[in-house]
């Protein structure tokens, strides 16, 4: 469910943003020093570690060890999608890439989605997948390789956890039914979701519809570190894409 804006005042929405963002981008504990100095130079460290502390209690932030910095929860990374997250313009290479990767398809169903998955692959460090649920399903995933190269990754239970998942195409088949029964992109993070095996993880899903012809989801499943804004607008670009390749 989504977190109330009005849980937090500006203040500490300027703070949780920074957290979010910081680890976002180096995977390491945010410290109130690194936020003062980065971030709100207009607020002292000490005033910040205050503000810190009152998001943990709320739940919002957690200490992951001692004399550690904070990383977001899942409650966290939540209000971020809801309430902080920007709307994010796909870079030119982005761009080239996707039209680079689909010119060529048409309205043949196969080839779709062998190039999508391709794209999710090369554009995005996560396990892909790509179903048509629509006659007969089919799940094709990929992007191992590629997963590895995130820190979470390192520990090799939940990476073998992570493959499993993905390999099991029932349950790929089910999540996206699920996670792809509204247009647009649907976000779920961590013990958010509804299937006991990737409530470590974060899913991003959006639907497709080739008209008359497939339809079915495309994904991603990474850990909950995830850049969020960047996935949910590759993604959504490349099912619009997908929605006009019969009509073209």
């Amino acid at each position: 469910m989504p977190v109330k804006q009005l849980e937090l005042d500006e203040r500490k929405k300027r703070i949780l943003e920074a957290i979010v963002r910081d680890y976002l981008h180096t995977a390491e504990p945010v410290g109130s020093r690194t936020i003062w100095r980065s971030y709100m130079p207009d607020l002292s460290p000490a005033t910040i570690r205050n503000e810190m502390a009152d998001l943990e209690a709320m739940g919002f932030i957690v200490q992951p060890h001692t004399s550690a910095g904070r990383i977001p929860t899942d409650i966290g990374y939540r209000f971020y999608v809801d309430h902080l997250m920007k709307n994010r313009q796909l870079t030119v290479k982005e761009e080239e890439l996707i039209n680079e990767g689909l010119k060529t398809v048409h309205n043949d169903v196969e080839d779709a989605l062998h190039q999508t998955l391709k794209l999710l692959s090369h554009l995005l460090e996560y396990a892909s997948v790509v179903a048509t649920l629509n006659n007969r399903t089919r799940v094709y995933s990929s992007g191992f390789s590629h997963m590895l190269k995130q820190p979470e990754f390192s520990d090799i239970n939940f990476t073998r956890h992570v493959m499993e998942i993905v390999e099991e195409e029932d349950l790929m088949a089910e999540m996206v039914r699920e996670y792809t029964t509204e247009k647009g992109v649907t976000i779920r993070i961590g013990s958010e979701n509804k299937f006991k095996e990737v409530k470590n993880c974060s899913v991003v899903m959006s639907s497709y519809e080739m008209k008359d012809t497939a339809s079915g989801g495309i994904g991603v499943i990474g850990p909950t570190r995830m850049s969020y804004a960047r996935v949910a607008s590759i993604l959504e670009t490349i099912s619009r894409r997908l929605d006009k390749l019969t009509e073209e």
